[in-house]
């Protein structure tokens, strides 16, 4: 059962403001990289950006996680964090997945184990068989090779004493293909495993010493390769090596006995195992040992809720096929080499069944090829396992009648280990989905981006997807529509996930991506396979921990940081042009340097905005207002909002109080120089402020023009110019003392003439 583990470090302490984001912890190994069942585990986890841990997920069951007590600075440091993993006695034996979270983040998942050996590490000066790391049975070694070089360890036997090794590399998602070695004190070699039946690349092999010594385990890799994701977990005790159980399945629900196949089982009794009514990922995690020996070795029944069958001698033949139930699953055994086992099945017209093998991805050796005839000998189907797939029939049967299912080795191999199962079960149209990535980071109340794809069979219409395990709060939408369906016809959809805002940063949790459906009168669901990204993150192991297929870790990272800030100058909107435009203006933040898209709103009733965005690589843009030219002279308040997507996290910046201020298209002010004395003249500047809408040429004249003033009689600002200078001469007699003058302009605007008076200036008549 999956467990959220509280870690005894504060949240708050663990975060700083405005850190750079998305720094999300990553775990690269994991020492010892198993835990121990019925007593305490101090594991390190190593890797970069772990300060600030806040806990560990694992699907390990009844598992208790703290931060490992009495080391100084433990949780605060980057490169490595210590955690004490306690377990029941009773807990199974098997790899399992783990992932850390921080203030940034979560990590992706490692695969770590449950052990009963107890745990060492490679001392790193083991390189020769003069340097080997002398060991003391039982024990498992923790190590990584080096690219062309050998780890070497060293051991004293008895006679007559049983050895297992078994190196877990590759299951454990390393990048090595580990060979392993057994070498008496002279250098010659007495057992030697690569590639082992049943385990992928990984090796094992049992050895009796004849005579008593010293002796010597070597491994490598197979192409001389190395590094620190060359990691292995060496087990050397006196243990069993199965590949399976026979029956290779139970019915959820039942108690099955099972006997154990595969080298060094011999003495292994039969075993009873009661399954659960329900089992995660429909795999039970299985342990047997020895009564006498020294750890235990590995194993997992799959369980399902069809009824089960194992196979009847003589069945090597079509007219001794063994009858088998259909839906059910049938589990046999190719006893010797060339067999063939043949089962015999009641079709009926239109009914469509899958018949699905199983042997690789269930620990078998045996390459499954199947074959299916009619009642006259005539082959109608075929399918051999190919990739990760252990064969797949998909038929529909065309008339009533027994058909026969044969079932072989593809390279006619056979022995107590080649087991194998036969699921018979009924097509329904339906879907699978998978998803990109098995975790996401997501800030406070910010926004995850989930790419689902589906694979239908026979239905073509909506598929409804949500997040299961995830609690309340979730919105599966953008900003526009609702995005968590695969539309009819379709088969992708992006999700835009937003965090409910409750979630704290350092918080995390695990979900799934299900997909529901009423295919006719059905409801059927399908949950998203997470296989793919799990293959890439574990060096291309074929057959991740099933349990972990479809889980997705969320880990909450602190607010995203502001990408942009907008900026608006006061907006002049002139009388009887109706029209201005205003710059809006983008500070990009944070490395961001894509569109932000604007909306105006709140204008004075009748003006609308013509807006586009500031583009990519732009720092501005123009704003066109238009709107009725009889708007009162007034400062209108308005608003500019700014939206941009950064890293997928949305934001939106507002300006609540732009102001729009009504003006005249054009404003005219004098300014003269000074004093003006009898009988001379002064120089006046006459000065235009205008609106675009008022570029053309304005009419200068004199309002009230005191006695004794004289100006030019015609006085034109061009079209382009915004000033004039002119005399202003007062007579011999003009009345000395105080004056004012008043300009009034004249234009058109739109072919209307408009009129528009300066401020009258106060200004002197002196004596000469």
């Amino acid at each position: 059962m999956k467990r959220f583990i509280a870690a005894a470090l504060a949240i708050a302490s663990a975060l700083a403001a405005h850190q750079a984001w998305a720094q999300a912890p990553a775990v690269s190994d994991t020492v010892p990289s198993a835990a121990v069942p019925g007593q305490p585990t101090d594991i390190a986890l190593v890797g970069g950006n772990l300060a600030g841990a806040t806990g560990v997920w694992t699907n390990m069951p009844s598992a208790a996680i703290e931060l490992t007590p009495g080391i100084e600075g433990n949780g605060t440091k980057a490169d490595t964090v210590s955690y004490r993993v306690s377990l029941p006695p009773e807990a199974p034996l098997g790899i399992y997945g783990l992932r850390l979270a921080t203030g940034q983040g979560i990590s992706g998942l490692r695969l770590w184990m449950i052990d009963d050996l107890p745990s060492i590490q490679d001392s790193g000066a083991n390189k020769t068989v003069e340097t080997a790391q002398e060991l003391s049975l039982p024990i498992a070694v923790d190590g990584a090779c080096e690219a062309e070089s050998y780890d070497f360890y060293k051991i004293n036997a008895t006679a007559g004493q049983r050895l297992s090794v078994e190196a877990v590399a590759r299951r454990l998602g390393s990048a090595l293909d580990p060979v392993i070695r057994l070498l008496d004190a002279a250098g010659r070699e007495l057992a030697y495993s690569d590639d082992e039946a049943g385990l992928g690349a990984d090796s094992r092999f049992v050895h009796v010493f004849a005579e008593g010594g010293t002796y010597f385990i070597e491994i490598r890799d197979i192409r001389y390769q190395g590094g620190a994701n060359y990691r292995y977990r060496l087990r050397l005790g006196d243990f069993p090596l199965p590949t399976a159980p026979f029956p290779m399945g139970g019915r959820l629900g039942t108690s099955p006995k099972l006997t154990i196949t595969g080298p060094a089982v011999e003495s292994l009794a039969a075993i009873t195992v009661a399954i659960p009514a329900s089992v995660p990922g429909g795999r039970l995690p299985l342990a047997v040992k020895y009564p006498d020996g020294q750890g235990s070795a590995m194993l997992s029944l799959v369980v399902s809720p069809l009824a089960e069958q194992v196979e009847f001698e003589p069945n090597d033949a079509p007219e001794s096929a063994s009858t088998i139930a259909v839906p059910g699953a049938v589990n046999g055994r190719f006893e010797t080499a060339k067999d063939r086992d043949y089962y015999a099945i009641q079709g009926k017209a239109g009914q469509r069944f899958w018949l699905r093998g199983r042997t690789r991805s269930l620990g078998s050796p045996s390459d499954l090829f199947l074959r299916l005839y009619k009642a006259d000998g005539a082959m109608v189907a075929e399918a051999e396992d190919a990739g990760t797939d252990d064969g797949l029939i998909d038929y529909t049967f065309p008339e009533d009648g027994v058909y026969r299912l044969m079932v072989e080795d593809l390279n006619r191999r056979g022995g107590p280990e080649h087991v194998y199962r036969i699921e018979a079960e009924a097509y329904r149209p339906g879907f699978t989905l998978a998803v990109e990535a098995d975790k996401f980071d997501a800030p406070k109340a910010g926004v995850f981006v989930v790419k689902v794809t589906s694979a239908r069979r026979d239905y073509n219409g909506p598929i409804t997807l949500g997040l299961e395990g995830a609690g309340e709060g979730f919105t599966l939408a953008n900003s526009t529509l609702a995005n968590n369906v695969i539309a009819e016809g379709q088969n992708e959809v992006v999700m835009n996930v937003t965090l409910p805002s409750a979630l704290e940063p350092g918080q995390w949790l695990t979900m799934q991506v299900v997909g529901r459906a009423k295919i006719g009168e059905v409801e059927f669901a399908a949950r998203a396979s997470t296989l793919t990204p799990l293959r890439a993150a574990f060096n291309g192991l074929a057959y991740p921990p099933a349990e972990l297929d479809g889980s997705i870790g969320l880990g909450v990272s602190p607010v995203f940081p502001d990408f942009f800030q907008l900026a608006v100058d006061p907006v002049a909107f002139p009388q009887i042009a109706g029209t201005a435009t205003f710059l809006v203006k983008a500070t990009k933040l944070n490395g961001f340097d894509d569109p932000i898209a604007l909306t105006v709103d709140s204008l004075p009733p009748g003006v609308t905005a013509t807006v586009a965005p500031i583009e990519k690589g732009k720092a501005e843009v123009a704003v066109q207002l238009t709107g009725p030219g009889s708007l009162a002279e007034a400062e209108y308040p308005f608003r500019v909002t700014g939206s941009a997507t950064f890293q997928n996290q949305p934001r939106q910046v507002a300006l609540p109080a732009a102001v729009l201020r009504v003006v005249k298209p054009i404003e005219v002010a004098v300014a003269p120089a000074g004093a003006v004395a009898r009988g001379a003249a002064q120089k006046v500047k006459i000065v235009l402020t205008r609106n675009p809408a008022a570029a053309g040429a304005v009419t200068i004249a004199f309002k009230d023009l005191p006695a004794g003033l004289t100006v030019p009689a015609e006085i034109t600002i061009a079209e382009g110019q915004n000033e004039v200078e002119i005399d202003l001469a007062a007579a011999v007699d003009a009345a000395v003392g105080p004056a004012g003058l008043t300009v009034v302009a004249t234009t058109k605007i739109n072919d209307k003439p408009f009129t528009v008076e300066s401020p009258q200036v106060a200004f002197e008549i002196s004596m000469p």
